[in-house]
């Protein structure tokens, strides 16, 4: 499980041009490209200098929703967890007021810090977080996109994890079902799907399901393989 670090851009696209944001932006990106190269010390004190540029600036700024967020990130991956944790929580509350709690950037808070909860195995604070998301995203896009797929499957781990069988189970199975009607029946891109519905049957001491299981996803492979051009 990773945490996110991005800007939010449907968020930043409404915000004022000044100075004050042209620094912003210099600071976030140096922090954002320090991230990427795994140095999250300089990560964390561009972020920390992009924060101190948007003082004096109304406490609703996207700008510095994404820039918490971020710094939330680093923070995790640092180890520093209760700090990540004020800081995904803290974007998350700007978030959700700027944009509405039902808004789709909404999710992108939320995934962050049930990631870090699961990464810390609090499973039970993890999994409400990322129900919310699914429904959030089954009320902009539909019950049935295969925007769904991730989450469905992140919630059937989450659940897998804690021996809940029958709920993994399902959360499995309609992501299978999702990825079958919008992708095809034979995309490889279900291969991972089924193999992780397998894993769950095995978990549970159903074998022979599981290995029915692994035989669709089998077939899916070989049939790949025999479509894809030759040399």
């Amino acid at each position: 499980m990773y945490a996110l670090i991005l800007v939010l851009g449907v968020v930043l696209a409404s915000s004022p041009v000044k100075a004050e944001t042209e620094l912003w932006e210099t600071l976030n990106t140096a922090g954002m490209l320090a991230y990427k190269e795994r140095n999250f010390v300089m990560a964390r004190e561009m972020f920390h200098r992009a924060l101190n540029a948007l003082e004096g600036t109304t406490e609703l700024d996207p700008r510095a929703a994404t820039t918490l967020n971020n710094l939330g990130a680093t923070h995790e991956a640092l180890g520093e967890y209760e700090q990540a944790e004020l800081r995904y929580r803290h974007a998350l509350t700007m978030i959700e007021t700027i944009q509405g709690p039902d808004h789709p950037d909404v999710v992108v808070g939320l995934n962050n810090l049930a990631s870090l909860h699961f990464s810390q195995r609090a499973f039970d604070k993890a999994e409400p977080l990322w129900q919310r998301g699914l429904s959030i995203s089954e009320s902009f896009w539909g019950d049935a996109h295969p925007h769904l797929i991730q989450t469905l499957m992140t919630l059937g781990l989450v659940t897998q994890v804690q021996e809940m069988f029958d709920r993994a189970e399902s959360y499995y199975i309609r992501a299978i079902e999702i990825g079958k009607r919008s992708l095809g029946a034979e995309h490889p891109s279900l291969i991972p799907l089924y193999e992780r519905y397998a894993s769950l049957l095995r978990q549970a001491d159903r074998d022979e399901e599981a290995q029915a299981v692994d035989r669709q996803a089998e077939a899916i492979r070989a049939t790949n393989e025999r479509s894809a051009p030759r040399e």
